[in-house]
């Protein structure tokens, strides 16, 4: 089993509007374990309003967005199998569901890593989003890191 990883640095975001900025979508072979992921925000106001961040499974995959080529921690593992995109244009029309939700301050920033043995799996043929909704404008670099 390979280690994989993704980051996008700086992707905008526009106030009070939900947006897509990581999707994981496995194969209908394969299924994936997420290891961590991460979203850090270069927001300037002490006062500012928290972020609303969704980390969920979604039925269906985002209709716009700019597909990555995932880093390989090991060189002799192959090409990932997990299509992974960033920074959506267009949600998709898929109902998010199960995950978690966390608020935090837009001068801040988290880091998610699930336990060992507890990873998230997400199943074939499914897909896992980091979702962000601002209150206001700010950037936001994003990661994850997952085994398949």
């Amino acid at each position: 089993m390979g280690l994989y990883s993704i980051t996008v640095d700086a992707i905008a975001l526009t106030a009070a509007t939900a947006k897509t900025c990581i999707e994981l979508g496995t194969a209908s072979t394969d299924r994936a374990q997420l290891v961590a992921w991460w979203a850090d925000f270069d927001g300037v106001t002490p006062t500012a309003i928290p972020v609303k961040i969704e980390a969920q499974r979604a039925s269906a995959a985002v209709t716009t967005a700019t597909t990555l080529t995932p880093e390989k921690w090991d060189i002799a593992d192959g090409a990932a199998a997990v299509v992974a995109k960033h920074s959506t244009s267009t949600e998709g029309a898929g109902t998010l569901s199960g995950g978690e939700i966390h608020r935090i301050h837009p001068q801040s920033g988290i880091f998610r890593e699930y336990p060992l043995g507890r990873e998230l799996i997400i199943p074939v043929s499914a897909f896992w989003r980091l979702r962000i909704t601002a209150a206001a404008t700010v950037n936001v670099t994003v990661g994850a890191i997952w085994a398949e």
